[in-house]
């Protein structure tokens, strides 16, 4: 495989420029999960049911993932820099629109859009670990970069409920669409062109997806990481707040704070993994033991939620957000098998299916939570939780089955 291009990018430079990509990928989860706290309050405002709920939040994840070929054509013809400082102003637009939405279908534009311009974030990340890293510490700064979601998804939950207190939800958008413009110019500022400019023409580029198609480790990982994440990221990043309000019982503040340990175990799993994939190597193991290790005990994780009951039930949720955004330091594994000019392809091939799985997941629950939700007290029935979560549980069996006999043979 073709080395990374690496330039003179070191020591405080190359922080900040890590420490800006960590930034957009917080925002990029904090819009994805911020939804479950806000959910109560735009049922009342908007009258929103299930089935509404789901379309308008899944709506992020559909931008998100119609973007990711063009954004990993653009990173690799482009870097970094360009393509997530433009990104981030489409995002901030975005942003503001939802601030000053006042139906259903303006409100589902502003999140598509807010999901165009965040939909580069990851992806711009792990191009730049690949453009100034070494290969073998680049899986660990995905997991700071994956850790770096995680306080995004943390700061979603009761720092927003909180934040709800003092203001009312459209001033706080607004407060971050200035927010992400300030990031926007500062990357613009910052982070360098790669090096090594590619000459490929376009025609070679789109061609060049072929490519990544082939990567045996390519198919071999998708079905399990778009199947992991779909479910960890719908579920945690919306309906874990029903099922814990109508399942658990828990009142606002308690479901508030439940999803803020969820989100602690989200940023504490990501971080570990990247530090597993060191370790792992370092001891002969592969990274690909972290990924289907990971993958594993997200599965013991609903297997415990579809079985337990009570106060057990949150130790799974807990394990269920440690483990699931691990599982897309498949990502790193899957790149390894094609040169270095086809990483920004390879990573959004990979991320298309799996957010676009994650638009059709949560989607998808809401539709169906929506047939059990009764008329009279708007709470879903307690039956359509394990049945949805037990549908997506034995797909990801499969997928696990189909990754781990993959594993065996290489």
């Amino acid at each position: 495989m073709t080395p990374p291009v690496t330039g003179a990018l070191v020591g405080r430079r190359l922080a900040a420029v890590l420490a800006l990509f960590g930034i957009a990928y917080f925002l990029s989860l904090f819009f994805r999960s911020v939804n479950a706290i806000l959910a109560p309050v735009l049922e009342r405002d908007l009258g929103l049911g299930p089935s509404a709920l789901g379309l308008l939040t899944a709506t992020y994840f559909l931008g998100l993932g119609l973007m990711q070929v063009p954004i990993g054509l653009c990173l690799d013809a482009y870097g970094p820099r360009r393509v997530q400082a433009s990104l981030l102003v489409i995002a901030a637009a975005g942003i503001g629109l939802f601030a000053i939405g006042e139906d259903v279908a303006i409100l589902s534009i502003a999140r598509a859009l807010i999901g165009i311009g965040l939909g580069g974030c990851l992806m711009a990340a792990f191009h730049a670990a690949a453009l100034w890293l070494a290969p073998e510490r680049a899986p660990f700064a995905n997991g700071l970069y994956l850790a770096a979601g995680g306080l995004g998804t943390l700061a979603a939950t009761a720092p927003v409920d909180l934040a709800l207190m003092v203001m009312d939800w459209r001033t706080l958008f607004a407060i971050i669409a200035a927010a992400t413009l300030v990031l926007a110019g500062s990357i613009a500022r910052v982070v360098p062109d790669p090096p090594v400019r590619s000459t490929v023409n376009w025609g070679e580029r789109i061609a060049g997806i072929a490519t990544v198609v082939r990567n045996p480790a390519f198919g071999r990982y998708l079905p399990l990481t778009a199947l992991t994440f779909a479910t960890g990221s719908s579920m945690q990043g919306l309906w874990a707040s029903a099922w814990l309000r109508d399942v658990g019982l828990q009142d606002r503040e308690a479901v508030a704070l439940t999803l803020t340990a969820m989100a602690v175990a989200l940023t504490a799993g990501s971080a570990a993994g990247g530090w597993a994939s060191l370790v792992a190597e370092r001891v002969g193991l592969h990274l690909r033991h972290v990924v289907l290790g990971s993958a594993g005990l997200f599965l013991l994780a609903q297997a415990g939620l579809l079985l337990s009951s009570g106060d057990l039930s949150i130790a799974f949720w807990i394990l269920f957000a440690l483990t699931y955004n691990a599982v897309t330091l498949s990502y790193a594994l899957v790149a390894r098998g094609v040169p270095v000019a086809f990483v920004g392809r390879s990573n959004s091939c990979m991320n298309t299916v799996v957010i676009l799985s994650t638009f059709a997941v949560q989607y998808g629950l809401g539709v169906f939570f929506g047939l059990y939700q009764s008329e009279a007290t708007g709470r879903i029935d307690t039956s359509a939780f394990p049945l949805g979560l037990g549908a997506l549980f034995l797909a990801q069996l499969a997928a696990f089955a189909w990754a781990l006999l993959g594993a065996r043979r290489g």
